[in-house]
């Protein structure tokens, strides 16, 4: 029976294949188990009063609040993918970062006052003064004539220079200067004289 690992070559000679290069099988990489909802209890009942102590003395954060903070410690402790090598410190180290975080946003609100109910909307304060305003503008500038108008609007609403005034009325700058200028004292004299007391 010939052996497969033998050729015999034309001269007769048996010639030996040489050995397959075989490359070394390595086991299948095994993650580590997710902790037990067993062992993360016994963790919580074990490790609580030491972050509780943390957030309440250390960071002076009220009792229910440092509760809330406990079980986010433990919600990011049980769904982290880094290996903790020394939990107690790793549970510790993540309650100090959560109670600086609760102060960060603490500092970013700013309680009510207990009368908060008695006292209106601030921004409404004066509400009615800046409606009479925008009326009596609106009626001062009704009295001017249709080229200062157009003059105040492009200067003063759409915010163009005297120059860009005096390209849109098709006149000189120096003039564009002085027609605004001049506007402008007309609907002040308009607008005090429609806002005077009369006696």
């Amino acid at each position: 029976m010939l052996d497969p690992n033998v050729l015999e070559t034309l001269t007769g000679a048996p010639l030996t294949l040489p050995a397959a290069e075989v490359e070394p099988v390595l086991p299948p990489v095994v993650p580590a188990p997710d902790p037990q909802p067993e062992e993360i209890g016994e963790l919580y009942v074990r490790h609580r009063p030491l972050l509780l102590h943390v957030g309440c003395r250390k960071f002076r954060i009220p009792e229910q609040d440092a509760e809330g903070l406990i079980q986010e410690v433990f919600v990011s402790f049980m769904t982290t993918t880094t290996k903790v090598e020394n939990t107690r410190a790793w549970l510790v180290a993540a309650m100090c970062n959560a109670s600086r975080h609760y102060w960060r946003g603490q500092g970013r609100t700013e309680p009510l006052p207990d009368d908060f109910d008695d006292h209106t909307d601030p921004s409404s304060t004066g509400i009615a003064d800046k409606l009479a305003m925008i009326i009596t503008m609106q009626q001062a500038l009704g009295y001017l004539q249709p080229r200062c108008r157009e003059t105040l609007y492009l200067h003063y609403y759409e915010g163009r220079s005297a120059n860009d005034v005096a390209a849109s009325l098709d006149t000189t700058s120096r003039y564009a200067e002085k027609l605004i200028h001049n506007c402008l004292k007309r609907v002040r004299e308009i607008y005090l004289s429609i806002t005077a007391v009369k006696r």
